[in-house]
């Protein structure tokens, strides 16, 4: 009765037998593995009440005794480095017991007193290692007289010539209790007479200059000191080590003498087999696994070397025929008596191959190498099965497909149980995990190929791929008796019995027998295992060879009829072969996939046709690979059937990222239509299809950096199979750098839309096709066609925000046109509506909300409008996208658009400062203005504008007529002088406006960078290109300042020879200019130089303003200080002489805005500033206060005392008004009339004498 697996389904177990971690030894003596220590008990221990709690302690300390360091022989292994061996239980037994132990253990090799060496090798284990006496003595006196003689006794009976390669060892042992005093003067006797015992007896005992005397201190009550036991464990481990070196060497030169007597006649390899492997048992009992492998590999050697001399006269026949040989666990030592059979020289190749191999795996699964008993059981079975095939005919063929199918199985069972065992399922997560997933796919799939062979004999499954890629390349044939037996030949009818029994001829499988008879059982059995295979391969990371396997099922399902079943996974694979690049495998798939969906009733025609396509596209990439008629024949089917379906659709089909024709450019740049708006790109059409097609409207979509976009087209025709040239049209008038984002057409009911991927790296347009990568399109500016423009107006009034949109006809006559405004941001609204037309009048223009129509505008002509907006632009810079819809008079069908990104700046390029000083009635004002960047500006005059009905009168200073430049660093100022046109009335807070007329260096240059650019580009760069190279030279330019300073020094010379000017201004130039164009701009700057004077608001006006308002300040209080000396016009003044001064402080309520304001009184505080830095001090009310009203005077009296003489300022007095709760504290500015008088005081006139102590020479 074969039993299953819990963790895996029955109909997939191989297994007889209950699985575990580690499959057990091939007997009790490897599954044991415990280190055997003999004790003996002298009277005086057995008396004590302690002596089993004695003996616990110890046995628990050496079960198991852990990292024993061993250091081989020379010649023990091949490696004489130290090795560690981990862990190894140890057996405490009596001595009697060990000595009737080992007599009943002769097997082994161990006899007891008396008995001869055993002729069949056991291992190392079984005799003991070390034997313990276990002792008390009190004193010398005892030793002397009794225990000596005892000792001398038990040595000898534990160093017999059966015992010679035992390790002996004495333990004297001490007990006490906890309390008792060790360092009193009975303690100190004590241990004086224990130190005499030890040392008599290492005196009495020591042989070979080896130590075997040790002293053990056991403390009783539960506080055993761990550190007492440290000498006792060290000795036993290395009395261990020194027995097993010397018996492993022993055993090694058994080895070497058998096979040295090889060539001898009567040598016996199966003796020579068991005797080599008690090493190896021995090896595996210490826990030295990888030793224990080395000597199983060296068998494994040696057999092939007895195989290769064909002597095979130890063995019996191949093997095989005993009945259930091809079902039997794989890894089962146990299953066979595999000992005698090999002592009896009767065991079979079979029998032995099997053992051998199962002995090599169990010790890489203690290993932990689950892999390599994987990889290791995969080889042996292929490899063994060959020779099943090739060196006997005994067997059938059934019978060796049944063994690797059951050998397989029991492997990947036993191997899963063993990773269970070592972590679960995380351990498949690490790196082993994944190794062994890999070495158990190949196993199920070596099981998966019997059941294919299984299953085309017995009729289950079809002679066809893919299951018949399990078959041989040459069939085998065996001989059974006198019949000859195809396996693999189609059977006319499964059901005959002879071929029944041929068919199951040496299966014992009880599943394969049942899968035999019954197809559902088989198709079980093959799902369960081809879905275990699946799962295995997803987990080691072969996604390939799991997508095979989905395909081998889906192949069975489509057999069965199972079409369902069948297309869901033939509608998963084709994609995952696509990521994996296999065209050809995806082809395959996507074909069966179709087949399997041609029920109308189950799948729409719009899918039907995607699957098609798919197809499709998949077999015109193979027939480029595998030049094959069978894909040129299944694309024209497929093409015919997809036309056909895609006819009757009521719309078209959208396909995306797959064409049927490919598109490359002839050229990476546009040709201009010089006759009309428009270009024409010049293109290649391949078709990828064998025959003509009717494609149309096929369509190339571009899009600029800016955003806009643009389409070339062109209408139906019929491709030819091959390559074939079309110019496409644009209408549209653009110009600049595109780059292709879709191109589409249609055939029948198919609109096909590509868009191709970004590139990496730069490709040239008439390298690559439109559907691999995306490439630029350059089309030239066409100067005669229909253009939309925004620029700021040249005159600007601060508060009214407009800005300019053109509209230049060009060539064309315009019949109609709509233009819209929007803002990309949102931020900015354009009212429309509001427009004013600055150009001439001509044609129809309706301004809406939305839009501005205008219809009948000649050629060549340019329409300007002035559009208000609101908003605040992000860094003062305006963006707008205009779009321009237009049809002309020769060609009203066609509709043109166009479609513009624009930008303008919108801050200005001055910075104005404004000074106010009120005197009295008059306020004069400095306005002082820079430039706002780097750029030089020229400022052609400043005027300061009142309105018709204003009451101030405004007088400027005279200024020079010529222009003046401005820098950051070097401003300019104008004066102006506001007063009322009456002096009776008050300012009442009027706005006046502050005109600029202004004109940038950079537009002065424009000749000349425009001759650069066109110098340095082509004839068909963009105005993108030109711009920046216009760019470049201006920043060359401008930021030379002493070109810059000679060029307005040319300026400031109208009368100098222009001619001499240029040559030196193209001499000294940072950049090479064109000296026509230089000489050009100077001329044009000195006609602009001169019209500098004239007031024009036209946007032709060379000469750029802008107008802000102009607020006239107000002041409550202006006050005029005086301070007024005492002093005849012939007086002089000295040094500490003081000087009598009248300070008078008149207000004036003129400049406070309002008439009211004339009656109100102010508390006001007058404060001197003196200090003694100022040179005076001041004697009298340096402090005080007073009310002030329009007009008032207020008078004080001052004392002033020159500190030193000079020319001395007169003190500084300030006057403000004081703080008022019952409201706003009113304005006030104070100036001193006399603010630039000076006094002179003279120093006073004094001598001084200094009596000098001279030295007298020394002659």
């Amino acid at each position: 009765m074969q039993l299953s697996s819990p963790s895996r389904p029955a109909s997939i177990s191989s297994r007889a037998y209950t699985p575990s971690p580690i499959s057990p030894g091939p007997g009790a003596l490897a599954s044991n593995g415990n280190v055997k220590i003999t004790y003996t008990l002298a009277h005086s221990i057995q008396s004590s009440p302690h002596f089993a709690v004695l003996l616990e302690s110890l046995r628990s300390r050496i079960q198991p005794l852990r990292n024993l360091h061993w250091k081989p022989s020379a010649g023990t292994l091949p490696s004489s480095s130290i090795r560690t061996i981990q862990s190894v239980d140890a057996e405490f037994v009596p001595l009697d017991l060990g000595l009737s132990g080992a007599r009943l253990s002769a097997v082994d090799g161990f006899g007891g007193d008396g008995t001869a060496r055993s002729q069949i090798p056991g291992t190392v284990l079984a005799k003991p290692f070390i034997n313990l006496w276990l002792g008390m003595c009190e004193d010398a006196d005892t030793y002397k007289n009794v225990v000596r003689r005892q000792l001398k006794d038990w040595v000898a009976s534990v160093t017999t010539q059966s015992k010679r390669d035992q390790e002996w060892l004495i333990v004297l042992v001490h007990i006490s209790s906890p309390g008792q005093d060790a360092a009193g003067s009975g303690g100190k006797r004590l241990f004086q007479m224990k130190g005499n015992v030890i040392d008599r007896m290492r005196a009495d005992f020591t042989l070979a200059k080896r130590d075997r005397c040790v002293q053990l201190n056991y403390v009783t009550g539960g506080q055993d000191d761990p550190a007492a036991w440290t000498e006792l464990i060290a000795k036993i481990k290395d009395a261990i080590i020194t027995t097993l070196d010397s018996r492993i060497a022993e055993r090694i030169d058994d080895v070497r003498r058998t096979e040295a007597q090889r060539a001898v006649p009567g040598w016996n390899f199966c003796t020579f087999f068991v005797l080599k492997e008690s090493i190896a048992e021995s090896f595996e009992g210490m826990t030295l696994l990888d030793a224990a492998l080395l000597q199983y590999s060296e068998l494994e050697a040696s057999f092939y070397q007895v195989l290769k001399e064909k002597n095979l006269s130890w063995f019996g026949k191949l093997g095989g025929t005993t009945p259930g040989d091809d079902a039997a666990p794989l890894l089962s030592v146990t299953k066979k008596p595999y000992r005698d059979l090999i002592l009896s020289n009767n065991i079979s190749i079979f029998d032995f191959r099997c053992y051998l191999v199962a002995r090599q795996c169990l010790l890489l699964a203690k290993m932990g190498a689950i892999a390599d008993v994987a990889n290791k059981a995969t080889g042996f079975i292929s490899a063994f099965s060959r020779t099943l095939r090739e060196n006997e005919n005994s067997l059938s063929e059934p019978f060796i497909e049944s063994w690797i199918y059951s050998c397989a199985l029991n492997v990947v069972d036993e191997c899963d149980g063993w990773m269970e065992a070592g972590g679960g399922q995380e351990s498949l997560s690490d790196a082993k995990g994944t190794s062994y997933s890999a070495a158990k796919c190949e196993l199920l799939e070596l099981a998966r190929a019997q059941l294919d062979k299984i299953g085309i004999r017995a009729g289950h499954l079809p002679r066809a791929a893919p299951f018949s890629a399990s078959l041989p390349d040459q069939e085998t044939k065996s001989q059974l008796s006198s019949t000859t037996y195809e396996p693999y030949a189609v059977v006319p009818d499964p059901n005959n019995e002879e071929h029944r029994r041929l068919s199951r001829l040496g299966i014992t499988n009880a599943n394969l027998l049942e899968a035999i008879d019954n197809v559902s059982t088989f198709d079980n059995l093959y799902k369960q295992l081809v879905t275990r295979t699946i799962e295995t391969c997803r987990s080691s990371g072969r996604s390939r060879t799991a997508m095979q396997f989905q395909g081998t099922l889906a192949a069975l399902y489509l057999h069965r009829g199972d079409i369902s079943s069948a297309q869901s996974i033939y509608a998963k694979l084709p994609i995952a072969y696509a990521n994996q690049h296999w065209n050809l495998l995806e082809g395959y798939m996507r074909f069966l996939h179709l087949e399997t969906s041609k029920n109308p009733e189950d799948t729409s025609s719009e899918e039907l046709i995607i699957r098609a396509l798919a197809l499709l596209s998949v077999d015109l990439v193979s027939s480029q690979q595998a030049q094959h008629n069978i894909y040129s024949t299944r694309i024209q089917q497929t093409l015919q059937n997809v036309l056909q379906a895609s006819s009757n659709l009521s719309s078209p089909l959208r396909v995306q990222n797959f064409s049927l024709v490919d598109i490359k450019l002839t050229s990476g740049v546009a040709r201009l239509d010089n006759s009309r708006d428009g270009s024409f790109l010049d293109v290649i059409a391949s078709s990828r299809l064998p025959e003509a097609i009717e494609v149309s409207d096929i369509k190339v979509h571009f899009k600029a950096r800016d955003g806009v976009h643009a389409t070339f087209g062109h209408k139906t025709f019929e491709l030819s199979p091959g390559t074939s040239p079309l110019s496409l049209f644009c209408p549209d008038p653009i110009s600049g750098l595109l780059a292709v984002s879709e191109f589409e057409y249609q055939i029948s009911g198919l609109l096909f839309r590509i868009t191709p991927p970004e590139s990496e790296k730069p490709v040239l347009p008439t390298k690559s096709n439109l559907s691999e990568t995306r490439v630029n399109v350059r089309v030239p500016e066409d100067k005669q066609a229909a253009q939309v423009t925004m620029q700021m107006p040249r005159h600007v009034i601060l508060g009214d925000q407009r800005v300019l949109f053109k509209v230049c006809t060009g060539r064309n006559i315009l019949r109609s046109g709509t233009m819209s405004v929007v803002s990309p941001s949102g931020q900015i609204k354009y009212n429309l509506a509001c427009a004013k037309v600055l150009s001439d009048p001509c044609g129809s223009i309706k301004c809406t909300n939305e839009e501005v129509s205008i219809d009948d505008l000649p050629a060549e002509h340019e329409l300007v409008l002035s559009v208000p907006f609101s908003g605040s632009p992000r860094n003062d810079e305006l963006e707008a996208t205009l779009n321009f819809v237009y049809t002309t008079v020769t060609q009203p069908e066609v509709i043109r658009t166009i479609n513009q990104s624009c930008k303008s700046y919108v801050g200005l390029p001055l910075i104005v400062n404004i000074n106010d000083k009120f005197r009295d009635e008059r306020l004069f004002t400095n306005v002082v203005v820079h430039s706002a960047n780097q750029e030089l500006i020229r400022i052609a005059k400043v005027a300061l504008l009142s309105n018709v009905n204003s009451k101030l009168a405004v007088k400027q200073c005279t200024r020079s007529p010529v222009p003046v430049p401005v820098w950051p660093s070097r401003p300019a100022p104008w004066l102006f002088q506001i007063q009322s046109s009456d002096t009776n009335d008050r300012p009442t807070g009027e706005t006046l406006k502050l005109k600029i007329t202004y004109r940038s260096l950079r537009e002065d240059l424009d000749p000349i960078l425009n001759a650069i650019a066109s110098l340095h580009s082509g004839a068909f760069s963009s105005q993108r290109k030109q711009k920046l190279l216009a760019d470049s030279a201006a920043n060359a330019l401008l930021t030379d300042s002493r070109w810059t300073n000679m060029l307005e020094l040319l300026r400031q010379s109208p009368k100098s020879d222009p001619v001499v000017w240029a040559k030196e201004l193209v001499d000294n130039a940072p950049i090479k200019l064109d000296f026509d164009s230089v000489l050009g701009a100077i001329k044009e700057m000195r006609e602009i130089d001169a019209d500098s004077q004239l007031d024009t608001s036209d946007e032709r006006s060379k000469w750029r303003t802008v107008t802000m308002p102009f607020d006239v300040p107000s002041m409550s209080i202006v006050n005029r200080v005086k301070v007024t000396p005492r002093l005849s016009p012939s007086a002089l003044i000295y040094a500490g002489q003081p000087l009598e001064v009248t300070v008078t402080i008149e207000a004036s309520f003129h400049w406070s805005g309002s008439a009211r304001d004339s009656e109100t009184k102010y508390t006001m505080h007058y404060d001197v500033l003196s200090d003694m830095d100022s040179g005076w001090l001041i004697n009298g009310p340096k402090r005080g206060e007073y009310i002030a009203q329009d007009k008032s005077v207020y008078t004080l009296n001052l004392t002033l005392l020159p500190l030193r003489h000079g020319v001395l300022s007169l003190p500084v007095i300030m006057a403000e008004p004081g703080d008022d709760s019952n409201g706003p504290r009113p304005s006030c500015e104070t100036w001193q009339s006399d603010g630039a008088q000076k006094i002179t005081v003279l120093p006073r006139n004094s001598r001084s004498t200094y009596t000098i102590a001279m030295p007298i020479p020394v002659m």
